[in-house]
């Protein structure tokens, strides 16, 4: 495995973002809220026409701001092209980076805070995309930090602002505030009652969308979905921070109530999965992430239900993460097959699983 140039990267394996601690409302449900501010600097050409040279300039510029406000506590910078595809594929599995920064590296960064709550991309679709993530549901309180870590930056660097648009982005979908509010969502019972379809109609009726696990694009993992607002231009801020409160609420609302559906006709059927899940789990040979992040499912909703005891909201969230594919590497230190990651993932899960209890 190629060392990243950062020994600040080898270190994130050894601990779990403070994201996925399992605090905050419904922690059972929402594993995290998430608040993005995309912005641009108003004399460089945006990122779709920006060269290598262009983008290393600002981000330097960038980063030189971030380090003298230092409102992020004890950073962590890293250069896209100074790492390797395989640490470049582990950012994005912390939710550190996207797809759009890692593919065409030249001249993209990140800046984030030790315990990733924190994080500043650097010329991913915009020069500037500010994202701070929290425990649970605690939109309130990511807002306003976002909001704050905005502000600074606007006092000293010149955005990309026209009257009446407001700020000015790369995507016209983002165009007007540049806010974006996420959560990261476990909703087995939308799932089992096959509600998912028309979720996801009401969602766009509402200026919402819900995508897969790591965001647009990516696959359905373990009934973990990504929830996001769509409004930014022609409100205010209040507003679109109060909309999204109400469109998640109704999404809480009807997961609960399918839950209670659910266990009221399916109690037998769903005791039984949750046995079997943590059976699987104890004693499995291979495990293939998919397959593991499907019981971690299962027995999420049991701990919901009362029927398992012995683990914490926040042992689950962790081995669901720790059970990624360049997170099961990073774990052992080098770069395995398919077979080895699904014999090395059943063993971690297993150590874990006997070791750590409520």
């Amino acid at each position: 495995m190629k060392k990243s140039s950062n020994r600040s990267l080898e270190n994130l394996i050894e601990k779990p973002p403070f994201w996925l601690s399992g605090t905050g409302k419904f922690p059972e449900m929402v594993l995290s809220t998430r608040v993005r501010i995309a912005r641009n600097l108003r004399k460089f050409p945006f990122n779709v026409k920006s060269s290598p040279a262009e983008r290393e300039e600002v981000r330097s510029i960038v980063k030189d701001v971030l380090d003298n406000l230092g409102f992020v506590e004890s950073p962590v910078f890293l250069k896209m092209e100074e790492l390797s595809e395989l640490d470049r594929k582990f950012l994005i599995e912390r939710h550190l980076a996207t797809f759009d920064l890692t593919n065409d590296p030249e001249g993209r960064g990140v800046y984030f805070s030790a315990d990733e709550t924190v994080n500043i991309m650097i010329n991913e679709e915009d020069h500037i995309r500010i994202s701070v993530i929290l425990p649970g549901y605690s939109p309130d309180e990511a807002f306003k930090r976002a909001l704050m870590i905005e502000e600074k930056l606007g006092q000293v660097l010149d955005f990309a602002f026209m009257e009446p648009f407001g700020f000015l982005t790369s995507c016209p979908t983002n165009t007007g505030l540049g806010i974006r509010l996420s959560v990261l969502m476990h909703i087995p019972g939308v799932i089992i009652n096959k509600q998912l379809k028309s979720l996801a109609e009401n969602l766009s009726m509402v200026r919402a969308t819900i995508r897969g696990l790591y965001g647009e694009g990516s696959d359905i993992i373990g009934n973990i979905f990504q929830i996001s607002s769509t409004l930014t231009l022609g409100v205010s801020e209040e507003e679109v921070l109060e909309r999204f409160k109400e469109v998640i609420n109704s999404v809480i609302e009807l997961e609960k109530e399918a839950r209670e559906e659910i266990f009221k006709k399916l109690k037998d059927i769903i005791e039984d999965r949750t046995s079997r899940a943590l059976a699987i789990l104890q004693n499995a040979k291979l495990l293939n992430f998919k397959e593991a992040a499907e019981h971690f499912s299962a027995l999420r909703l049991g701990l919901a239900y009362g029927l398992i005891l012995d683990y914490s909201v926040k042992t689950l969230n962790e081995l669901l993460f720790y059970s990624q594919p360049v997170h099961i590497q990073k774990l052992i230190g080098k770069e395995l097959s398919p077979t080895e990651r699904d014999k090395f993932r059943a063993s971690y899960v297993k150590t874990k699983l006997s070791s750590v209890k409520n």
